[in-house]
């Protein structure tokens, strides 16, 4: 538990460290001097280019978190060897959902007999492994996706993160090729990106403490 919010907090920092450093480099006349006194200009490309790359960092933070925040949910479960029954309902269709792939691929012939497997290892009392299987989870991570994985974990869901919207839109054509950095960071202030920023961290905290006190309140047990 206490990694996760360690490693959480660590990449919020990146992405103040980050904003500083765009707040810098849009000062008039901004420069870089290196050790032999030569000098390089900012241009106003290389801030539009900063500027859209931290659509990415901020994204980066927000699947990190959501991902990381549900393995730590495996880890507890791992840790404390728990099998199929002792877990709440919602992480039971979760597993199932994990064989899905391995069903589809599984020939006709077969299909009776690895679904029998799969029934009878949830009556052995063996512990649990969901193969880092995340429910839910895709790369168009926005506040609706995020709330769709808390409700197939039955972790309380955060309300509003209207901001990841556009972050993950941006984010898209960054990493499709749908627009250039240049065009993407040309309509967006060091300021304006602050406050998406702060929101998305919002949202993000109470998702982190959400997942804290899921853990603390052993939601993912079954109530026997």
């Amino acid at each position: 538990m206490h990694a996760f919010t360690d490693e959480y907090n660590r990449r919020k920092n990146e992405i103040d460290a980050y904003i500083n450093l765009l707040n810098a480099l849009g000062n008039d006349g901004a420069k870089i001097i290196d050790i032999d006194d030569r000098e390089a200009i900012i241009t106003v490309q290389q801030q539009k280019v900063c500027k859209a790359s931290c659509y990415l960092l901020i994204y980066n933070l927000v699947e990190a978190t959501v991902m990381n925040g549900i393995q730590s949910i495996y880890n507890r479960i791992k840790d404390e060897r728990l099998d199929f029954n002792s877990i709440m309902e919602s992480l039971k269709k979760v597993w199932w959902h994990s064989k899905t792939e391995s069903l589809t691929s599984t020939p006709k012939g077969d299909l009776i007999e690895t679904v029998y497997n799969y029934y009878c290892e949830t009556n052995s009392g063996q512990e649990l492994d969901f193969n880092n299987f995340i429910s839910g989870v895709s790369g168009n991570m926005d506040a609706a996706g995020i709330r769709n994985v808390c409700h197939r974990y039955g972790i309380p869901v955060v309300p509003d993160g209207r901001h990841l919207e556009n972050v993950k839109t941006y984010r898209n054509w960054l990493a499709h090729g749908n627009k250039s950095f240049s065009d993407i960071g040309q309509d967006v202030t060091v300021s304006e990106l602050f406050d998406i920023k702060t929101n998305v961290f919002t949202f993000l905290d109470e998702y982190v403490n959400n997942i804290n006190t899921y853990l603390n309140s052993e939601s993912y047990k079954a109530n026997l």
